[in-house]
């Protein structure tokens, strides 16, 4: 009697431990795919680690979306990485829709704005066209400012598609970024999404 008791116990300190590491990890992979943690800043409608913060010192839930999401990351003097999934209004982005990003050359040695699919992946497309840079961009006539379309529906010129994905998300990367873009990062110094159709 005593032995099958005892059992009973092991068998529910068991059962215990293993309902403790499966909601323990589904809260860890929550959070992770969440892409919110204690080092994030949100600027606008784009979200990067605070200025304060890089992998050295961003919160274990920082480090662990990083690897998961950016592996092989540079640090924040090399590179400053922002993404979204909304446009400037805060709505989630509708690859059925068109978008214009409006910008002006960012203070970066070299600086790149890609579309990827709710996978993470690049979107594939007739047109072969994953990202814009300060070098491939048709700027304005005044030659700082730019407007990418951005369109699952082709466009003549600076077109991004989205087409045939579920959720597009956008990164911005800024490598060497000047002292002074680093410390303000602002919502004029980004770029905008503004729907138009």
């Amino acid at each position: 009697m005593a032995l099958n008791q005892q059992i009973k116990k092991i068998a529910l300190g068991l059962g215990l431990i293993v309902l403790a590491i499966v909601l323990g990890s589904g809260v860890g992979i929550y959070n992770i795919a969440s892409g919110k943690s204690n080092s994030q800043r949100t600027i606008g409608n784009w979200q990067t680690v605070d200025k304060d913060k890089d992998l050295s010192t961003a919160d274990l839930l920082t480090i662990a979306q990083i690897a998961v999401y950016g592996p092989y990351a540079l640090t924040k003097k090399e590179v400053i990485y922002l993404s979204t999934s909304t446009d400037s209004e805060g709505n989630a982005l509708d690859p059925k829709s068109d978008y214009i990003i409006s910008g002006k050359k960012l203070d970066a040695k070299y600086w790149s704005i890609t579309a990827y699919d709710e996978n993470g992946f690049l979107i594939k497309n007739p047109a072969n066209k994953y990202s814009y840079n300060l070098e491939n961009v048709n700027y304005e006539a005044d030659s700082t400012s730019y407007k990418i379309n951005l369109s699952g529906a082709e466009k003549k010129e600076n077109w991004l598609p989205i087409n045939d994905v579920k959720k597009a998300t956008l990164i911005i990367r800024l490598y060497l970024p000047s002292e002074k873009l680093r410390e303000n990062l602002t919502v004029e110094t980004l770029p905008t999404i503004q729907k138009i159709k």
